[in-house]
């Protein structure tokens, strides 16, 4: 069986946007610290606090839905059902940055 290679965990975080085009770990972007703290100045005023209050509140949505269907997945009333728990802001996000004339594939 081969090693885990442990240092693939371990995370490097930079406040830089930009792409490597080499096979060298990318660093984790990151808006905020882990408490809560700007480290990039200028992402924390691109969306209105009335977006962002819309986007929370579809977040607890997502996580309220969730609760429901994983129970219902559970009690096999439904078939199949994988939750979001963690992951909420990057669906959340990315639908936030569609505009009207956007178009979505499956």
């Amino acid at each position: 069986m081969d090693e885990i290679n442990r240092d693939l965990f371990e995370h490097k975080f930079t406040s830089d946007m930009e792409f490597q085009s080499s096979f060298d770990k990318i660093k984790c972007f990151r808006v905020l610290d882990e408490e809560g703290n700007v480290v990039t100045p200028g992402y924390d005023t691109k969306i209105s606090d009335d977006d962002l209050m819309k986007m929370y509140d579809k977040m607890v949505t997502i996580n309220e839905a969730d609760v429901v269907y994983n129970a219902a997945q559970r009690q096999a009333r439904i078939s199949f059902y994988m939750t979001q728990l963690g992951e909420e802001a990057s669906g959340i996000g990315t639908a936030a940055a569609l505009k009207d004339h956007d178009l979505i594939f499956p």
